[in-house]
């Protein structure tokens, strides 16, 4: 299957536009399902023991091995890797690893490079920030809340992820567009 046979798969499990998951799998990873990133300051990750979130510490923040405390998923999958695989980008839709296990996602995290996993964690996510931002922020508050965590304002009024909005819209065409002016 291509990857909008995909997309047109899942994208509506989660009543989601197709053209709008297109466009972001476009702007994040260029189609590529083996796309992958390591973001070392990235802070939110899942301590899989507690099925809660891991309070990174400030002095732990550019480690390369895990802290003493953070838990091993167990099997072949070391404390070390779970904690820079958590903190890496996944798949056709860039899923961080920490949301992944936080949507509880049980296996290796590269399996989100499986064009239905990630998809799935990917429009997962989505789906949850349109229901929680869509009547406040709109379509493009959603979407920067997809690539930072929330629409989160700059003093000025702007959105903090402004620039992935803008390369959205232009990505995705006038279809698009219309979403953030409408």
């Amino acid at each position: 299957m291509s990857n909008i046979s995909y997309i047109q798969v899942i994208a509506p499990k989660y009543s989601l536009d197709p053209a709008l998951v297109a466009t972001i799998v476009q702007v994040e990873s260029g189609g590529n399902r083996f796309a992958h990133r390591y973001e070392s300051a990235y802070e939110y990750l899942w301590n899989l023991s507690h099925n809660v979130p891991y309070r990174v510490r400030p002095a732990d923040r550019t480690r390369d091995n895990a802290p003493a405390d953070f838990p091993s998923p167990g099997g072949a999958e070391t404390a070390d890797t779970e904690w820079i695989d958590q903190q890496a980008s996944w798949g056709l839709m860039q899923v961080m690893g920490a949301v992944a296990r936080e949507q509880g996602f049980t296996g290796f995290l590269t399996g989100l490079t499986d064009p239905l996993a990630g998809l799935h964690h990917g429009c997962q996510l989505l789906a949850k920030r349109r229901d929680r931002y869509l009547k406040s922020d709109g379509w493009a508050g959603v979407v920067a809340s997809y690539n930072g965590g929330a629409p989160y304002r700059t003093l000025t009024g702007t959105l903090r992820d402004q620039s992935y909005v803008d390369k959205v819209c232009l990505t995705g065409g006038a279809g698009i567009a219309s979403l953030f002016t409408a």
